[in-house]
């Protein structure tokens, strides 16, 4: 149970922190967790640069298992539709098996941001030894949705632009990042959006297949549980998830993980190593969580709140990692120094989660 709980948060911490990687401008990159020492690690806004980041996580470390997120039970009436109805949600177009994915959003006035990613760890060269990136990161303008029927509107790409130019190269860090376009997107012409509640028996069956509903028995007695984007002209399936319904599941996963590490620090058998140990995966599972909601953060956030978040993030850490440090004073040097810093520290990286938290609408 414990690996399938850090299982299901690393994928969805990978998936957020590909969305931000090689953005560029007043967007804020990535965090990076160096989870040797509390008091040394780099979350959400320790830097705004230019540079990749990623998630630094040790094979001991767990976290809380996040959770899928639903899209509202209720399709909105159709005469009232209209993009700001698409608000906080992910869509995604992937192979169910976690190897590739397009993900984008679109805002209230048609614009859209997204990044598609593949990765291949054995394609392999001189200079790439750590493997192959397919990437690219895009973004454009819908024109305005018309109706079809009650649950299906059509649109279409009036532009696209792409940070790096399709076809393009670089080397970085030991990894070949080949630019592409947007897999799922190409050769648009109409894209439909269905609205929760489509009648499936109604919808494609090579779209189905991409979203995850292909089964004809089902066909008859289901709607379409979530809002879904179809590439008409591939019946290429997007599925839209509340990326921020997701983070607050993700959070209540946190809370019941973080329980049960406490409870085991009080069996009176442990060692102080252990003890050590366990207050350290404490720590652990709330800055992930943090940095998930941190992600989600810059993916709803405007440019202009993100820079003062980033500002006060920054603040805020040099803060933690001293009343980290402050905690384990009176055992300093001693084994039980490490249990006094995790446990401050994990302490207040759960504090500052539910900070952030009240952010997302």
């Amino acid at each position: 149970m414990k690996k399938k709980f850090a299982a299901s948060i690393l994928v969805v911490l990978t998936a957020l922190s590909l969305w931000a990687c090689g953005s560029k401008g007043t967007e804020v990159e990535n965090s990076v967790s160096d989870t040797k020492s509390p008091a040394k690690t780099d979350t959400a806004a320790e830097a705004e640069s230019n540079t990749d980041l990623s998630a630094d996580t040790p094979e001991a470390s767990s976290a809380p298992e996040s959770t899928e997120a639903s899209a509202s039970d209720t399709a909105p009436k159709a005469e009232s539709f209209s993009f700001a109805d698409l608000k906080n949600l992910q869509f995604t177009f992937s192979s169910g098996a976690g190897g590739w994915a397009n993900q984008l959003m679109i805002r209230g006035n048609g614009s859209f941001s997204g990044q598609y990613f593949d990765v291949e760890m054995g394609a392999t060269g001189d200079n790439y030894p750590n493997g192959t990136m397919y990437q690219c990161n895009f973004s454009g303008q819908l024109a305005p949705p018309t109706k079809v029927n009650a649950y299906t509107y059509s649109t279409r790409i009036q532009e696209i632009t792409y940070e790096q130019e399709p076809g393009s190269e670089e080397i970085r860090d030991g990894v070949l990042y080949c630019y592409t376009d947007a897999y799922g997107l190409d050769n648009a012409q109409d894209i439909l959006i269905y609205l929760p509640g489509a009648p499936l028996s109604e919808l494609s069956e090579d779209f189905r297949s991409w979203i995850g509903h292909n089964q004809p028995s089902k066909q008859a007695e289901e709607g379409l549980p979530f809002y879904a984007l179809n590439n008409e002209a591939q019946q290429y399936g997007f599925s839209g998830w509340d990326i921020v319904a997701q983070a607050r599941e993700t959070v209540t996963s946190a809370e019941q993980w973080a329980a049960s590490v406490e409870k085991e620090l009080l069996t009176e058998s442990l060692t102080q190593g252990d003890m050590n140990v366990k207050s350290l995966e404490l720590y652990q599972t709330w800055d992930s969580t943090l940095n998930l909601v941190w992600n989600v953060l810059k993916q709803t956030q405007d440019a202009e709140t993100m820079e003062a978040l980033t500002e006060e993030e920054r603040a805020w850490i040099t803060r933690k990692e001293q009343e980290a440090q402050d905690a384990g004073a009176e055992a300093r040097g001693g084994s039980l120094e490490p249990l006094l810093v995790n446990t401050k520290a994990a302490e207040l990286t759960r504090e500052r989660v539910y900070e952030l938290l009240e952010l997302l609408e």
